[in-house]
């Protein structure tokens, strides 16, 4: 299946994939800085965690999830982020269309109409038995085994973009005579 760069979907989704990648490595990377600093800044970094915390879940719904401005839903519960058009992104970085077909993180495809496999390797093959629900756990095994799979991974997406769509004010600090 080819990508075209322009189409709205895979965008969508690749900024969801690019976010929880990036927030991946950011939180380990502020883990290592937190654990280098005295108690005492560590207890304030902790509080203004809190407070940002704090101050983004006034835009979860009741059910836990949000809905961003172009019309996407985050559900952690679930683990997934529905675009408009109604395809899903996973936890394992994995895309599900709406006809039921699967494009894994590390390439494998699975085409639901044709009932056919068609790895990143190049390799096709076609599984008449093989349900969606089956072929999309047999990918995310396999993505899973390579260590694609970060439990947090919508969760942490969804908290990233309430934050881009609802920035903190800037501060009104005083100007000292």
């Amino acid at each position: 299946m080819t990508f075209h760069c322009k189409s709205r979907r895979f965008s969508t989704a690749a900024a969801l994939i690019f976010l929880m990648a990036t927030s991946t490595q950011l939180a380990s990377a502020q883990t290592g800085r937190t654990k280098a600093q005295p108690g005492a800044a560590n207890d304030k970094a902790s509080a203004a965690t809190e407070n940002e915390d704090a101050r983004l879940k006034q835009f979860i719904d009741k059910d836990g999830g949000y809905r961003d401005n172009e019309g996407g839903y985050y559900n952690p519960k679930a683990g997934t982020y529905t675009d408009a058009e109604g395809g899903r992104v996973d936890n394992w970085s994995g895309y599900t269309y709406k006809d039921g077909s699967y494009k894994s993180k590390i390439g494998d495809y699975w085409d639901a109409p044709k009932k056919t496999f068609m790895l990143a390797n190049g390799e096709t093959l076609k599984s008449d038995d093989t349900t969606s629900a089956e072929a999309i756990k047999i990918l995310r095994e396999s993505v899973e085994e390579h260590g694609g799979y970060y439990k947090d991974g919508i969760r942490t997406a969804m908290m990233a973009r309430i934050k881009l769509e609802h920035p903190l004010p800037p501060s009104k600090a005083r100007k000292r005579p």
